[in-house]
């Protein structure tokens, strides 16, 4: 499947597949988030959804329908700040702005 959201610059689309196989599955996304003041910090609460051992969201066909704050990621929302530094979501975002984790 091809999305139309999906891109890869001047080389053309990337299809759902390709797209999906960039996560490297560490389980961070899935952690709540907080916004203050335009910065946006991570929390040590993780989506009630992801498996803590395995860092795989345990409805994951069905995220969007079972956990209604969960987001189907795209490129533009990966650019949005909420990923880590070393996502491969966002490894070619030049200036990319991770969220501020504790202790930082």
């Amino acid at each position: 499947m091809v999305c139309s959201w999906m891109s890869k610059g001047e080389v053309g689309l990337i299809d759902l597949e390709e797209w999906e196989a960039k996560c490297k599955c560490c389980g961070r996304c899935c952690y709540e988030k907080i916004e203050f003041e335009g910065d946006i910090f991570y929390t040590d609460i993780p989506c009630e959804m992801l498996d803590i051992e395995s860092h795989r969201c345990t409805v994951y066909a069905e995220r969007n329908q079972r956990r209604p704050g969960c987001v189907r990621l795209t490129p533009e929302l990966a650019a949005g700040g909420f990923l880590p530094s070393d996502c491969p979501y966002v490894a070619d975002i030049d200036n990319y702005q991770a969220p501020i984790s504790e202790g930082e």
